[in-house]
């Protein structure tokens, strides 16, 4: 399925629930009840295997969110938390499913976050790496995250269909691996 196939199904979602949208080749847009501008971008959506959806929408009043529709068309959102009062920004992110995981990552005012939120169980847990930009790499149910700042740091994601284990690498681990950052 290609972007413009999930921002399609995304639109037909809108629909469903009476939004008027404006649809083009990388963007959906419209107005909500309070008169804001609302948008999702072709490059902010993931689909897995399973038919789940999920979309960063951006909202020019700061009220940022993640939506995924489940395959029951069930559609929940989250949040994403942030440290300062400025609002979250998705330039730079990205999100990316591995089965029932969605990884989420954006910037936080001076930091990039990470998250992995598990849409089975609806738990989300935040990676913190000292860092001013995360990089990631997904390997099967292996997700590297390498962080830049003044030192780097490594961590290794294992996920398992009923939970994840994080672990500490090095840079020596990565390169045992033949595993490097795009």
């Amino acid at each position: 399925m290609t972007q413009a196939d999930i921002l399609n199904l995304i639109d037909d979602e809108l629909l469903l629930d009476n939004i008027k949208t404006e649809l083009n080749k990388q963007h959906i847009v419209w107005t909500d009840h309070s008169g804001t501008e609302n948008s999702i971008n072709i490059h902010q959506t993931a689909i897995n295997n399973d038919g789940v959806i999920a979309w960063w929408q951006y909202n020019e009043a700061g009220k940022e969110q993640v939506s995924v529709r489940l395959a029951e068309r069930k559609v929940i959102t989250w949040k994403p938390p942030v440290t300062t009062l400025e609002q979250p920004s998705f330039r730079d992110g990205s999100l990316y499913f591995y089965e029932n995981y969605l990884i989420i990552k954006y910037k936080d005012k001076h930091y990039q976050r990470l998250f992995i939120f598990n849409i089975k169980t609806l738990q989300t847990e935040e990676i913190i790496l000292n860092a001013l930009t995360i990089q990631i790499k997904v390997i099967g149910n292996e997700l590297f995250l390498g962080g830049l700042y003044h030192d780097e740091e490594f961590i290794k994601v294992t996920m398992y269909a009923d939970r994840f284990e994080k672990e500490n690498i090095d840079e020596a681990y990565l390169q045992q691996r033949n595993i490097t950052f795009d």
